[in-house]
Order: structure tokens, then sequence, then C-alpha cells
């Protein structure tokens, strides 16, 4: 697996990602996020919690549908509940990552690890879409009594699966060479 993101962020460094890195960090917002002493902190603490909300959001939803919490609400209620703050815990994620993007542009434009994390994290996008399409039509054409199809418990352990993917990519770009 190393060889593996060892190779990518070497291909990674022929490409135009490099250049536009270090273009990155000569622009006057880089340098007010590094040389501020809160502004890279503050922008990973904002990055935690819109994964926190997202994370815990998705596994409330996940196990009320697969009947492992929330008995007393119907998956309808849970998902009008929780489906809110997947999305903004999104945005909030999209938000900070960028922060964090501009703060450190060499550490992570040229790491094979952040973009496996990217593409995690369209993927994650892409089946919590068709997820949210899924419990929703079903639930409305079932009403309160709807049980959810295997299908769709399973698609809910793969998106839980997804984040925990994207959140242990995450912490490795921390220790992944470039």
């Amino acid at each position: 697996m190393g060889d593996f993101f060892y190779g990518l962020t070497d291909w990674l460094r022929t490409t135009f990602l490099l250049d536009w890195a270090f273009w990155i960090e000569t622009t006057g917002f880089n340098q007010v996020l590094v040389t501020n002493f809160w502004g890279v902190p503050l922008a990973q603490v904002m990055h935690i919690i819109g994964i926190g909300a997202a994370f815990a959001a998705t596994l409330m939803l996940t196990l009320r549908i697969s009947n492992l919490a929330g008995g007393a609400r119907t998956v309808p209620e849970v998902s009008s509940r929780y489906m809110p703050w997947i999305w903004w815990g999104l945005v909030w994620i999209v938000v900070s990552g960028l922060l964090m993007l501009w703060a450190e542009p060499v550490r992570n434009m040229i790491n094979g690890v952040f973009w496996m994390k990217m593409l995690l994290l369209v993927v994650t996008v892409l089946i919590t879409l068709a997820f949210q399409g899924a419990v929703r039509k079903s639930a409305t054409a079932s009403g309160p009594a709807w049980t959810a199809s295997s299908g769709v418990k399973v698609t809910g352990w793969l998106i839980v699966i997804l984040w925990c993917l994207i959140m242990a990519h995450g912490r490795w770009i921390a220790y992944a060479p470039v």
C-alpha cells in the first residue's frame, strides 16, 4: 500500500499541482493563515467539528434504519432530523478543508493520500445522495411503518465505513511523505 501512495505522490510532483501549490504559498491569504498562530489549528478544529456532525448524523440514521436505535421515532422523522446535519456538516467540512488546503498547499496537493481521501469523499457524497433519495422515496410510499430493505441497510453501513476511511485518510495525510 505504501508503494502505491509513494508512486502516486511521486507522479503528482510531475503535474501542474506542484506549481499551483507553490503559487498558493505566495498568496496573501496563505501568509495570513500560516503566520497567525491560530490559523491552521482553528481550520483543523472546524474540520473535525464538521466531520463529527456529518458522521454522527449518518451513524444515527443508519442505526435507526437498521432498527438498532430510535425505535420510538419513525424513519421519515429520523431522516428529516439528521439529513440536514449531514449536508450542513459536509458544507462545513468543505469550507474548513479549503482553509486547510490553502494554509498547507504543498503538503496536500502532491499527497497521494489526500487525493485518495478526496476520491472517497466524492464517492461517499454520491452514495449518500442516492441513499437519501431511496430513504425518502420508500418512507413516503410506505408511511410511518416503513421497514428498510436489506439494500438500504447495507448502503447505510457502507456510508458509515466510507466515512471511517475518509477520517483515517485525513489523519494519514500528516504522516505521508511528500
